[in-house]
């Protein structure tokens, strides 16, 4: 349940507002792109930035830049547009232990759920160049998470939990469901497409070839789970427990001082394991979907904020949304 932008802008205007405040965080990480760029000399020279060494440097600029790009452009846009921000992104809901429970074990058991998907893509008709070009690419990028992810020791595996799972799900669930889901799915009228499309926009931003349905399917179980409860603090620590569950894996696979091999992360589960956890989510969806009728009965529905009256140049009849509002 989402309420009216409080500044009247139509849907255009949210996501022009919206697309505004993400262009200039764009922008702003451009700038210090170039400035890290000319620091470096040559692009050859910027490897230096993709050993361990340089941890703590890459680090930083990981959390400004996915500040600058994730979580100031909704938060801006819902200031913008709302007289209660943070309520409208879902910051300010509650939720019971029930509800916690299931969703963590919705996250749980759709790993290998979104193995399978992995896997099924790697099964698809490539040629044998593309395939090698999409898990070169698969490597750069786990190598890039390996430096910010460096783990000596305990402190490192906690900063690293910071740095790779606890930050990376609070921004990436403010933009992508707080924000743009919520707009979309108010827009749309349609909530499960846009879940869909915010899922794809997810998906593609990853830059991840292989990984691309998986990460598609874990996007729109955390979309369901906002569009059913409206609470975007159930999707970060969804998202958190995600990505916290791989690095932890990860840290005990591993021994601490020695270089990490991309291909630990390489191995796959049975496919008819995967099969089964499908089964067992959509049974798990359905139960959350019942208990969570008691939290919220109208799940992406527009309302008025109890207690506020605003004018509405967009729409002829105010009163047929104050009572579409009501219970």
């Amino acid at each position: 349940m989402a309420h009216f932008a409080t500044n009247r802008f139509n849907y255009w205007g949210q996501l022009g507002i919206f697309t505004f405040f993400f262009g200039l965080g764009v922008i702003l990480l451009s700038l210090i792109s170039i400035y890290i760029f000319h620091l470096g000399g040559t692009l050859e020279s910027l490897d230096k930035f993709l050993i361990p060494e340089n941890a703590t440097m890459v680090r930083w600029l990981q959390l400004i830049s996915t500040l600058l790009t994730f979580f100031l452009p909704p938060v801006l846009y819902a200031k913008f547009c709302h007289i209660k921000p943070f309520k409208h992104l879902g910051f300010e809901e509650h939720f019971n232990i029930k509800q916690l429970g299931i969703v963590l074990l919705i996250i749980l058991i759709s790993s290998p759920m979104v193995d399978l998907l992995q896997q099924l893509t790697e099964m698809l008709p490539w040629s044998k160049a593309t395939l090698l070009k999409f898990k070169a690419a698969e490597d750069d990028y786990f190598k890039q998470v390996l430096v910010i992810a460096r783990m000596n020791n305990f402190w490192d595996y906690i900063i690293s939990m910071i740095m790779v799972s606890l930050l990376p799900a609070v921004f990436e669930e403010t933009l992508f469901r707080g924000g743009l889901q919520n707009l979309l799915s108010r827009w749309f009228k349609m909530p499960v497409l846009a879940i869909i499309v915010t899922s794809i926009i997810f998906s593609a931003i990853h830059g991840s070839y292989l990984g691309f349905l998986s990460r598609f399917a874990l996007s729109f179980v955390l979309g369901w789970i906002y569009y059913r409860t409206g609470n975007i603090w159930l999707n970060i620590i969804a998202h958190f427990f995600n990505n916290g569950m791989a690095l932890t894996i990860l840290y005990f696979s591993s021994k601490p001082g020695t270089k990490m091999d991309p291909s630990q992360m390489n191995e796959h589960y049975s496919i008819w394991l995967g099969i089964f956890c499908i089964a067992v989510v959509v049974g798990l969806f359905i139960y959350f979907e019942k208990i969570s009728k008691v939290t919220i009965d109208r799940p992406g529905e527009e309302v008025l904020i109890p207690g506020y009256n605003f004018s509405n140049p967009f729409e002829n009849d105010i009163d047929s949304i104050g009572k579409s509002s009501q219970p």
